[in-house]
């Protein structure tokens, strides 16, 4: 009966030891995992251009759960939920802000009496002088159009564009700039259902999205590494 009464014992500290070594594992890691997010929100992105052509922006992982996603992130749950994903199913989100910037001179040239073949000699060429589009644009209302003496100049801006041109004598100058703001989510779904079973081999799927009304996504891939 002693025998019996001491194994008991210490099978049930044992049960408390190990339960206990598992909330305090639990609790570093997440001390841990906080820490990490804190540093990585600190540290901010990097922005570096890799040639004349590609530029790159490198930030660390965010790791959050799934009430804190809820808490602090409402417009990922509000995207997530538009795509007809469950937070639950939700592994990996990105979000990415972008900026493209347009400056152009043309020459305007008369057309030609005669015009040769092909269109040859009917391209606009491009000058050296700088677009005077600050000395205008401050005078107009956000989307306006002003014809003056030999200027004529055009403004449209909304969220996502903006576009200025103006032209003067037989040169024409236009500065425009595009902005998008691309999500991508990354999830898991199960393609059978029945009723409110979802059964079948886990698929992961990518889902790209983009705000910019003036834009169209061209081109998406996932690729995993396999280990």
């Amino acid at each position: 009966m002693k025998i019996k009464t001491i194994f008991l014992t210490v099978l049930i500290f044992a049960g408390i030891l190990l339960v206990q070594t598992f909330v305090i594992a639990r609790i570093f890691k997440d001390n841990r995992r906080l820490s990490d997010n804190f540093a990585t929100v600190i540290k901010g992105t990097e922005y570096y251009r890799i040639n004349d052509s590609i530029t790159a922006a490198r930030s660390e992982r965010i790791l959050l759960d799934n009430a804190e996603i809820k808490a602090y992130f409402p417009e990922i749950k509000s995207t997530v939920e538009q795509l007809d994903v469950k937070l639950r199913q939700l592994e990996r989100y990105s979000a990415i802000n972008s900026a493209a910037n347009y400056e152009i001179a043309t020459k305007i040239e008369k057309p030609h009496p005669n015009p040769p073949p092909n269109g040859e000699g009917a391209q606009n060429q491009p000058v050296s002088a700088s677009p005077p589009l600050g000395d205008y644009s401050l005078s107009l209302r956000e989307n306006a159009s002003l014809s003056l003496g030999g200027l004529q100049y055009t403004r449209y801006h909304d969220k996502w564009l903006d576009f200025q041109q103006a032209i003067v004598a037989d040169s024409a100058y236009t500065a425009i700039q595009t902005r998008d703001s691309i999500a991508i989510v990354q999830s898991w779904q199960r393609p059978h259902k029945f009723w409110f079973v979802h059964w079948g081999r886990k698929r992961h799927i990518q889902t790209v999205t983009n705000a910019n009304p003036h834009a169209t996504i061209t081109y998406s891939i996932y690729i995993e590494k396999n280990r």
